[in-house]
């Protein structure tokens, strides 16, 4: 064995084994375009437009659409074709009143079953970086949900129980999630709002840092529902601004 068989494992040079398929290329590109706004939601995606833009057979779009069905990023229409999931009410709501629960679960834990003795002092620490990042006039709505959103799976993270860690950590991948709530940070698109996130997260650290496990799972539960607040302000006025007059 050469020295740079030697350096390789079997796993690490089976490379072409992790290369994505063209449909799977095709599907995340799509899914990127839909992150960005450049697809909206309802809008209407026809295999020979794609087929021709990605220079690919129509048989590898559809199987792209096919994997985006799956994900639940996409539906098909019979005789209508494949069109991108529209903004779901119902659904959002029922995601966010879920990871209410679960974070409120998860802050409950962290004070009657903590799994490190410095955690509260991280949390502590880690609100103090929110405040700063809410008061800065630069700070952008995507800034603030990057930390606000590893600040609840640092919170996650923290509980002993796997169950609870795997079904939060599934809400957060549901597509209608990741690229209609989470990807264009809708909860803080103000100061006012981010600086509000802030004041709640503030008050859930100082509950677990004061060992108040009641307070600590209230504070986190009005955390999440105060951004579903703001995310259902924002869907009404998408809404009524795409009503003819």
């Amino acid at each position: 064995m050469t020295g740079a068989s030697a350096y390789f494992n079997k796993e690490s040079t089976q490379i072409g084994r992790l290369a994505k398929s063209l449909p799977e290329q095709v599907a995340e590109s799509l899914l990127t375009a839909i992150h960005d706004g450049a697809i909206s939601p309802g809008e209407r995606l026809k295999e020979e437009t794609y087929a021709e833009l990605f220079a690919v057979s129509r048989s590898t779009v559809r199987e792209a659409m096919a994997l985006l069905e799956r994900r639940g990023v996409v539906e098909r229409i019979p005789r209508y074709g494949v069109r991108v999931i529209a903004f779901n009410a119902e659904e959002i709501e029922e995601i966010f009143n879920i990871r209410a629960q679960l974070l409120g679960l998860a802050a409950r834990q962290a004070v009657e079953k903590p799994t490190s003795v410095n955690f509260a002092q991280l949390l502590l620490a880690r609100s103090v970086q929110l405040r700063a990042l809410a008061d800065a006039e630069d700070t952008t709505p995507a800034e603030y949900a990057n930390l606000s959103i590893d600040t609840q799976h640092m919170l996650i993270g923290a509980c002993q129980g796997k169950r609870l860690r795997a079904i939060y950590e599934a809400l957060s991948e549901q597509a209608l999630w990741r690229y209609a709530i989470r990807g264009n940070s809708i909860s803080f698109r103000t100061q006012k709002r981010r600086r509000e996130s802030a004041e709640d997260w503030t008050r859930l650290a100082q509950a677990v840092a004061d060992g108040n496990a009641d307070e600590a799972e209230r504070a986190a539960k009005v955390l999440l529902l105060a951004s579903y607040r703001a995310v259902s302000v924002y869907m009404a006025s998408i809404e009524e601004a795409s009503v003819p007059e």
